[in-house]
């Protein structure tokens, strides 16, 4: 089996882009494909409890983050060095990665799905 990272950059509510790439990690976990997440600028705003969503942004897709592990995705990976940079805390699920081990992370998968 391949290994696919899907990487989450953009905005969670500016458009659909967000959901589309949690959607297709839960489908690729359905099907027991390996699948890691790694999330950066302004996609963070995924990983803050402090979400506060209209009616018009759609689901509150911070609360989809508890829901990854019956999917066997366990890898959710962040910049170390973003982290401290915010001001709330993140799910707890994240792996913090120095810029070397993300500049690593992102050789190994055989597919990248960048949103």
């Amino acid at each position: 089996m391949k290994d696919t990272l899907i990487y989450l950059s953009s905005s969670p509510y500016q458009s659909t882009a967000a959901k589309e790439a949690l959607d297709l990690a839960l489908v690729l976990g359905t099907f027991e494909q390996p699948v890691s997440l790694c999330v950066t600028g302004d996609a963070l705003a995924i990983l803050s409890d402090g979400q506060a969503p209209s009616q018009r942004h759609g689901k509150h897709l911070f609360k989809l983050l508890d829901g990854l592990e019956f999917y066997d995705i366990e890898n959710v990976y962040v910049r170390d060095s973003e982290i401290s940079q915010l001001s709330s805390p993140l799910w707890s699920g994240v792996q913090a990665l120095s810029d070397e081990q993300w500049h690593t992370m992102l050789q190994q998968p055989a597919a990248i799905y960048r949103f």
